[in-house]
């Protein structure tokens, strides 16, 4: 094995193609009952071995969820319709749109201010 400290990230590439050759060799010459279970008995060994840890460095996903202006868009065209076929439903719609969308505006006036 070489230092990791020394390696770079091409040797580090070739020695795992090197070390799947070899492995895969290993597993062609088994019998051929056999190899299907060697293969997943490899792939395995590896997920049990690796430790993957996650990238420190990336940053938190940005925003969170969809506006509420979204929301009333659709609102008030079903409003529209029902505003036809059963005016009490289509008023309510209408109602609860035009409040989800000042909720969505004042989501955005009031998360740009705060820092």
């Amino acid at each position: 094995m070489t230092d990791d400290t020394q390696t770079t990230d091409n040797e580090r590439v070739a020695e795992i193609e090197d070390l799947a050759r070899d492995l895969a060799q290993t597993i062609s010459t088994a019998p051929p009952g056999q190899r299907e279970r060697l293969r997943e008995m490899a792939v395995h060994l590896l997920r049990d071995e690796v430790d993957v840890m996650p990238i420190a460095d990336s940053a938190p996903p940005a925003g969170g969820g969809v506006n509420p202006f979204a929301i009333g868009i659709p609102l008030v065209l079903v409003g529209g319709v029902m505003l036809v076929l059963f005016p009490p439903v289509g008023l309510l719609l209408f109602g609860v749109a035009v409040l989800t969308m000042l909720w969505g505006l004042a989501t955005v006036l009031f998360s740009h201010a705060v820092p």
